[in-house]
């Protein structure tokens, strides 16, 4: 004898009603909207220190090259432009021989384009500068130039200062702050300083007389 099966109660779908959709997805847009502003600071604070970064290694390949290849006349660091810098063997790298000299050379645009003597020109990301405003505290007693030395021992040397060991650099844009003075805060050295044109931010880059390189944190 079969006994018949019971009728099994249907039970309700499972899912969310409208207004618990509605109040999820309010939940996420405040959450969103309070996100927002920290995550922009974030990618403005990112990209300029980025750009400050960037540039103190090339600061520091300049140095180490000075150190490393012993060099009688120097390195030099140069701002080409608000957006472009290079940095150069001042000494004879190509010549052999009696071809060889131990004159200075001119810091041109020929010179500056053999790549046995310079490095490659190099752009800061895109919306950073340099500038001639930086972040305080003031900048001690100075003058803006268009780069920066390094001697054989890796240390930093004023443009102008020697007319034999450290003399004027004649090409480039002044956006080196060169210290002739210092203080508690910049006791000498060079200052490069940079903006973010979109958000105002500014942050340093400072080398120090004995040649060490800081980025601003």
């Amino acid at each position: 004898m079969t006994h018949p099966k019971p009728h099994s109660r249907s039970s309700p779908s499972a899912g969310f009603t409208l207004i618990e959709l509605l109040v999820v997805m309010g939940i996420i847009g405040l959450a969103a909207a309070l996100s927002l502003p920290a995550i922009g600071r974030f990618i403005r604070n990112y990209r300029i220190r980025g750009a400050t970064q960037q540039v103190a290694g090339e600061v520091q390949a300049a140095r180490n090259r000075a150190i490393g290849k012993n060099v009688n006349l120097g390195v030099v660091f140069l701002t080409l432009s608000p957006t472009t810098y290079q940095w150069a063997v001042e000494d004879d790298q190509t010549g052999t021989g009696s071809g060889r000299t131990s004159a200075r050379p001119t810091l041109n645009a020929t010179f500056l384009a053999d790549r046995a003597q310079a490095s490659t020109v190099f752009s800061l990301p895109t919306g950073i500068t340099f500038a001639q405003t930086c972040p305080s505290p003031a900048l001690p007693t100075g003058a803006w130039d268009t780069g920066m030395r390094f001697n054989r021992l890796g240390s930093w040397c004023d443009p102008g200062s020697s007319t034999s060991d450290c003399p004027d650099l004649g090409t480039g844009q002044a956006l080196v702050y060169n210290i002739t003075s210092g203080n508690a805060a910049y006791p000498g050295g060079s200052v490069l300083c940079f903006r973010d044109n979109s958000s105002g931010l500014n942050q340093t880059v400072t080398v120090l007389p004995g040649g060490r390189v800081q980025a601003q944190q």
